[in-house]
């Protein structure tokens, strides 16, 4: 979408795309480094705006606007409270949002996995390998932590980082959902 966004925005508004799915999985650099995303906080706040965007454009042409299916990883190794902070942060400036948000799973083949199953970090097998969102995957993280932040304990340091209005919810508990 950075790259072509003029192309983006027709394909939206010619199309009549009704949901946009987006990887985003972390608001932090750090943490997009480590899952090696390729794209930055800045990239992923283009993206946010941009669709923002249209949203409002299409809602007073009487248009229905897209939405955005958000897919998001909490308890990525290494993560701190702040880079999770930065990560709802990032879902609180999305206007009409979907969020899919699980915790960090170390599936073999990806450069971390692949590290976590060396070390034996992994609590998954390959009798469990599944995409269930809330279950415990990796050990040595605070699901107690993450438990909480989705449960609204932490918004209003997270708010406080907003530096404008948020827009997401304040509650995203419900929100940890098998994509």
């Amino acid at each position: 979408m950075r790259q072509w966004p003029d192309l983006f925005e027709a394909l939206v508004t010619e199309t009549n795309w009704r949901t946009i799915s987006i990887g985003f999985e972390s608001g932090s650099d750090r943490i997009l480094r480590l899952l090696n995303k390729e794209c930055t906080e800045e990239d992923n706040n283009f993206t946010i705006d941009l669709v923002n965007r249209l949203g409002d454009q299409l809602e007073a042409k009487g248009k229905q606007p897209p939405k955005f299916w958000s897919n998001i990883m909490l308890g990525i190794p290494g993560e701190t409270p702040e880079d999770a902070f930065k990560t709802m942060r990032m879902l609180k400036r999305m206007k009409r949002v979907f969020p899919s948000i699980a915790y960090y799973a170390p599936y073999p083949g990806s450069a971390l996995g692949n590290q976590l199953i060396a070390e034996g970090k992994s609590l998954m097998s390959r009798e469990n390998y599944h995409r269930y969102p809330g279950d415990e995957k990796v050990k040595g993280i605070d699901y107690q932590f993450y438990r909480e932040l989705l449960a609204g304990k932490f918004d209003t340091e997270i708010n406080r980082g907003l530096g404008e209005p948020g827009y997401g919810g304040s509650n995203y508990a419900g929100s940890l959902i098998k994509a």
